[in-house]
C-alpha cells in the first residue's frame, strides 16, 4: 500500500510540476501557438510595401505579453511580435465534447468573445499603422496570410533553440524597439540630465495630445507599460487597444485624458524628482489656461 501511495503521489507531482517547469522555461512559447487557420479578411488588409531588411538577422526571445510573443533583433533595433492564437482557440476537448444546451451556449459565448477580442486587436494594429506611424514606429503589419514575401524569420526561443517561421503563413508585426518610459526617465534623473527629462515629459504629453487630435482612444493608456522612448521621443509600444472615438478631438476631452493618464507619472516623479513633478504639473495647468 505504501508503494502504491508513493506512486500515486509521484504521478500527481509529475502532472503538476512538469508543465509548470516547462512553462517557466519557455514562457509558454511554441510554434503551434503563433499559427492560425484564420481566413482572409479585407478589414485587416494593410498596405505595407516591401519587407524591411531587418529580417536578414536573427530575432531573440524577449518577452510574452497579453497579445503576442516578442522577439528582439540581434542588433537590438527591432521587435518582432507574433500573435498568441492559442488564446483564441477553445481547447480541443471543450470544442468537440457533446454538451447540454445550456453549456453549449456558454461554449459558443466563449468562442464569440475570443473572436471579438482577436478582431479588436487586429483592427487596432491596422488603425495604428495607418494613422499613427510616427507615434508607434510600426514598420510592417501582416494580418492576412500572403504568398509574396518568400522569407523565413529566424527566431531563437527562450531555451536557445532556433526556429524558422514562414512569414507568409503567420500574422505578425515589426516595430522599432523602444526603451520603457519610466526606466528611461530614471536613467536621465540619475545622470542629472534634467533638461533632457523635461523634454521627454513634453514628448509624452504631446504623444497623448496627438493621438487624441486624430480622434483615437486608447483603452489601455498606462505610461509605465505602453510608452517608450526612441532617441528621446515618446512612442506607443503596445497598440492593441486603440479605436476611433471622435470625442477625443474635443480639447476639453483631450485635457481630461492628459490629466488622467499622466497622474501615475506625476506620482512617480514626486519620488524621483520633485522638480520634474512640478514641471509636469505646471505644464498641465498651463494647458488648462490656453
Amino acid at each position: 500500500m505504501k508503494w502504491l501511495f508513493f506512486k500515486i503521489l509521484l504521478l500527481g507531482l509529475t502532472i503538476y510540476y512538469v508543465p509548470k517547469f516547462c512553462y517557466d522555461k519557455t514562457e509558454g512559447f511554441a510554434l503551434t501557438k503563433i499559427h492560425s487557420d484564420l481566413p482572409y479578411n479585407s478589414k485587416w488588409e494593410v498596405e505595407c510595401g516591401p519587407l524591411p531588411n531587418a529580417f536578414d538577422q536573427k530575432f531573440i526571445y524577449l518577452a510574452a505579453g497579453g497579445q503576442a510573443y516578442a522577439f528582439v533583433s540581434e542588433d537590438g533595433t527591432y521587435v518582432l511580435k507574433f500573435f498568441k492564437h492559442h488564446l483564441r482557440r477553445l481547447p480541443f476537448l471543450v470544442k468537440m465534447l457533446p454538451l447540454p444546451s445550456n453549456l453549449a451556449e456558454k461554449r459558443e459565448d466563449q468562442r464569440e468573445r475570443r473572436q471579438k477580442k482577436l478582431e479588436r486587436d487586429f483592427c487596432s494594429y491596422k488603425l495604428a499603422f495607418e494613422n499613427l506611424p510616427n507615434e508607434t514606429k510600426l514598420l510592417f503589419v501582416h494580418l492576412n496570410k500572403t504568398d509574396w514575401i518568400h522569407k523565413n524569420a529566424r527566431i531563437v526561443d527562450k531555451l536557445g533553440i532556433e526556429h524558422k517561421v514562414d512569414l507568409d503563413g503567420v500574422e505578425f508585426v515589426l516595430q522599432k524597439r523602444a526603451t520603457l518610459a519610466l526606466p528611461y526617465l530614471t536613467s536621465l534623473i540619475e545622470e542629472q540630465k534634467i533638461d533632457a527629462a523635461k523634454s521627454c515629459i513634453n514628448s509624452i504629453c504631446e504623444l497623448i495630445r496627438t493621438r487624441c487630435k486624430k480622434g483615437i482612444y486608447d483603452e489601455d493608456p498606462r505610461i509605465h507599460r505602453n510608452v517608450g522612448f526612441i532617441d528621446g521621443k515618446a512612442i506607443l509600444i503596445d497598440v492593441g487597444r486603440l479605436k476611433f472615438d471622435p470625442r477625443r478631438e474635443d480639447p476639453h476631452v483631450q485635457q481630461e485624458d492628459l490629466i488622467k493618464i499622466t497622474r501615475p507619472l506625476k506620482a512617480f516623479l514626486r519620488e524621483k524628482s520633485p522638480e520634474l513633478a512640478n514641471f509636469l504639473e505646471e505644464k498641465l495647468y498651463a494647458s488648462l489656461s490656453t
